[in-house]
């Protein structure tokens, strides 16, 4: 018995939302501020395959460089700071009407 392969969801309208947008971390509107997949397995996360659209948040550059580990900082990105990202995240996509 085989497995059928998983297939990731896409939403490039969910992805351009965060442009403008402040950083659902740590609040800056810098302009580098883009839509942040998580990176657990249970979100979609695989070899060389991103996490579903639906599971990340609006992270600055300097966020999104301390989540995924290319840089240390002042930041502690606790699961805790990560599902607060989430759910303003989603909360402003609701209120921009991406998401209903």
């Amino acid at each position: 018995m085989s497995l059928a392969k998983r297939r990731p969801i896409r939403m490039p309208k969910l992805l351009s939302a965060a442009d403008g947008e402040a950083c659902t971390v740590c609040g800056c509107q810098d302009g580098t501020v883009v839509f942040c997949h998580l990176n657990e397995s249970w979100a979609g996360k695989g070899m060389s395959q991103k996490a579903d659209d639906c599971a990340g948040f609006f992270g600055c550059r300097r966020c999104h460089d301390f989540y995924d580990r290319r840089s240390n900082g002042p930041i502690r990105l606790t699961d805790g700071v990560i599902l607060r990202a989430c759910y303003r995240t989603v909360r402003r996509l609701i209120e921009k009407g991406v998401l209903r």
